[in-house]
């Protein structure tokens, strides 16, 4: 194309261009299945991720929240005064690959939706006790109420511990959700082994300086979990923060640590 050219075919690009953008940001709207997954039994969500598909990693989040071992350390750091901080907790699931092969290919995808045209991000629903494609409501999430559970990290009732994670959503908004799905696990495995060896800390992201710190409590931690579930997700798309509430029977997790 000829420089003289290219100003005359510029309006011609620049809605192509702010298209892309648009699609490539933040969306707002959800169905609400992804909102409120504990109002659905039986759905399986899964993420695409680069280049990996969403059936794929929905059949291992399917075999990771039925049953798996998390197995991980924390690390405290004891200040002067006996206050503790939590500064670092590493968690990865185990569970066995027969399980996977076991459900592989039998997920059936009853829904989907786009979280970013641009890098083709793709959300999916998947059942494997039916073929039934359901519809449910269209959120938007300008609509939505701000709940109170994102004020807080853990809590618990007489029958689960409820977890909550949140990650920024600047970037890959699958990324964003799956953190955040991480961290509300992880959230509970924190406060039960806290419950379990009477910690109490706060939580700081300052770094040790000098003797600030008297010394550091490594915790090996192998926790059996069972029954994993997602309860409500919520976009915080003015703050672009993605939360995650999720749950986790009492009855379900055991710790498998001296």
């Amino acid at each position: 194309m000829e420089p003289g050219n290219f100003k005359r075919y510029l309006h011609l690009f620049f809605p192509i261009i702010l298209f892309l953008i648009t699609e490539a940001g933040a969306i707002d709207r959800y169905p609400e299945w992804f909102l409120y997954p504990g109002r659905y039994q039986g759905l399986i969500t899964g993420y695409s991720y680069r280049g990996i598909p969403a059936e794929s990693v929905a059949e291992n989040l399917y075999c990771a929240y039925q049953r798996c071992f998390a197995v991980g350390t924390l690390e405290i750091f004891d200040q002067e005064k006996n206050s503790r901080i939590l500064k670092n907790s590493n968690y990865f699931y185990e569970y066995s690959p027969d399980s996977v092969e076991a459900i592989r290919g039998k997920l059936v995808e009853v829904d989907h939706f786009a979280v970013n045209m641009f890098t083709q991000d793709y959300i999916s629903a998947f059942r494997c006790d039916s073929v039934q494609s359901d519809s449910w409501p269209i959120l938007e999430t300008k609509d939505l109420n701000t709940p109170t559970w994102i004020e807080l990290s853990v809590f618990e009732d007489e029958t689960y511990y409820y977890g909550v994670g949140m990650y920024t959503s600047r970037g890959l908004e699958n990324d964003a959700w799956q953190t955040a799905e991480e961290q509300s696990i992880f959230s509970i495995l924190n406060y039960r082994l806290m419950k379990i060896n009477q910690i109490s800390m706060y939580q700081d992201g300052s770094q040790p300086v000098g003797d600030d710190y008297q010394k550091i409590t490594i915790y090996e931690i192998r926790f059996l979990l069972e029954n994993i579930q997602i309860m409500e997700r919520y976009p915080d798309a003015p703050n672009q923060m993605f939360y995650v509430l999720s749950r986790i029977p009492k009855a379900n997790l055991i710790p498998l640590y001296k």
